[in-house]
């Protein structure tokens, strides 16, 4: 099931602009009427697989809890399920992830480092995902990564450019689901030489004026991809690659505790000790909407349950 997660994450498109990040169509489209009226036939079974956790573990809905209900608000969305917005006061009305508060380093890849308190939890996992009426929504998930975005690059090398990665999948029920469309999240461009910034959004290009950036640009692909059964994270070109000087690299630092927090929740072995749940057996199913969930009835407000 991991793979299938990742083969549909590559070949999810990209907008530029947030206003067109969005699903298009009905919630239940291509859905056939057994599978409305019973949501598991056909589901996945997804198995444990020794030190760490699948993306679709329950335990992505309530292991982040603690530290992101202070911060937002809890929802159920129609075509995404279970969603967690930040607060307007609290994060601004021209918030995007990935931008906002935060700065890129480096260690073995690219590390986005948040200056939120709750920036541990939702840029190392899970995804976002622009919603028309909503704003920017985070979809929980239970892989560590160092940030969930892809890249793009011109072969001036004068721009990288970044967007997160998209959900394949939702949740509804506290069950995994594909979400069967593919969602386009907008793209952002920094000047290479100053993607290493303390303070990165004042250096970007962003919205339209992007468009023409994104016109000389193209996907970045590593020169070996790792192949295997868990989905590996998209990886950024390196510095050097880019004419980027060693010395403007910003490097991840011990005394960094929120980034070493998030990692230590990534493996079962050390996240027990830090309150997590562990990994359990769990079914992912073929589609994530059902006929109880058409739009006009999914407006409610409700927050994952807590585990006793």
């Amino acid at each position: 099931m991991v793979a299938a997660v990742a083969l549909a994450a590559a070949l999810v498109g990209h907008s530029t602009s947030p206003r067109l990040a969005h699903a298009g169509g009905p919630t239940d489209d291509g859905a056939s009427e057994d599978m409305l009226g019973n949501p598991d036939q056909g589901a996945t079974e997804v198995g444990l697989s020794g030190d760490v956790y699948a993306d679709t573990d329950p335990s992505a809905l309530t292991d982040f809890q603690p530290v992101l209900d202070p911060y937002g608000t809890w929802a159920e969305d129609p075509s995404y399920g279970t969603v967690w917005t930040p607060n307007p006061d609290e994060v601004g009305a021209d918030f995007q992830p990935y931008l906002s508060a935060g700065h890129w380093a480096y260690d073995d890849d690219y590390v986005w480092v948040s200056d939120y308190n709750w920036g541990w939890a939702a840029f190392h996992y899970g995804r976002w995902t622009w919603i028309q009426g909503r704003g920017w929504a985070w979809i929980p998930g239970r892989q560590y990564a160092n940030a969930w975005v892809s890249w793009r690059v011109g072969d001036d090398s004068a721009y990288l450019g970044w967007a997160p990665v998209p959900p394949v999948w939702g949740w509804r029920d506290g069950v995994a689901g594909m979400l069967g469309f593919a969602s386009r999240e907008p793209f952002v461009f920094c000047p290479s030489n100053d993607v290493f910034a303390p303070s990165i959004a004042p250096r970007i290009v962003r919205g339209e004026p992007a468009t023409d950036v994104m016109a000389r640009t193209r996907p970045y692909v590593k020169a070996s991809p790792t192949v295997g059964p868990s989905y590996v994270p998209p990886s950024g070109p390196p510095p050097a690659s880019l004419g980027i000087d060693p010395s403007r690299v910003a490097r991840i630092g011990r005394a960094d505790a929120p980034l070493m927090h998030a990692r230590q929740f990534a493996r079962p072995s050390t996240a027990l000790a830090l309150g997590a749940r562990a990994p359990v057996v769990h079914i992912v199913r073929p589609r994530l909407v059902t006929r109880q969930y058409l739009p006009q009835r999914a407006a409610a407000v409700a927050r994952p349950a807590r585990r006793k």
